[in-house]
């Protein structure tokens, strides 16, 4: 995931702009290979000790999407004067807070789906998402018939 380089707490990382489109890149295509791995059995673990982990990415999960209000207000361009340099630094400000690829919007939502692949390499590694998803297929099955 993401390691601090030396002297750089990970509480650095988030606010000094170490939470960089490149390091969540990094980090799916490492997620990804952990999911990759627990598919072809090189990484298991036990339900119960897999447990914890999967609870601490749900909590972060959950805690990204209570920040959705937030996503939303990033995407608004602000009111900064009704003057050209007023809309031109409204727009540089919008611009940077939601479309750009180092964008906070942009990197809260590549969090988010590095989480779920995470938690997907988690429950495969503890057997728990075939047994999710033959779960779900039988009450997908019942519930058509």
């Amino acid at each position: 995931m993401f390691v601090a380089g030396p002297g750089q707490s990970s509480l650095n990382l988030l606010t000094t702009g170490g939470l960089s489109s490149k390091a969540i890149a990094d980090t799916q295509v490492a997620t990804q290979q952990l999911v990759d791995a627990a598919k072809s059995g090189g990484f298991k673990i036990s339900a119960e000790g897999v447990k914890p982990m999967r609870d601490a990415l749900l909590d972060v999960r959950n805690k990204l999407d209570s920040l959705r209000s937030v996503q939303l207000n990033l995407a608004q361009v602000p009111k900064l004067g009704d003057h050209a340099y007023g809309h031109t630094v409204a727009a540089h400000d919008q611009k940077g807070a939601s479309a750009d690829p180092d964008s906070a919007a942009r990197s809260l939502e590549q969090l988010k789906a590095t989480i779920a692949l995470a938690d997907e390499a988690l429950a495969r590694a503890a057997g728990v998402y075939n047994e999710n998803e033959a779960q779900t297929a039988d009450t997908l099955t019942r519930f058509q018939a």
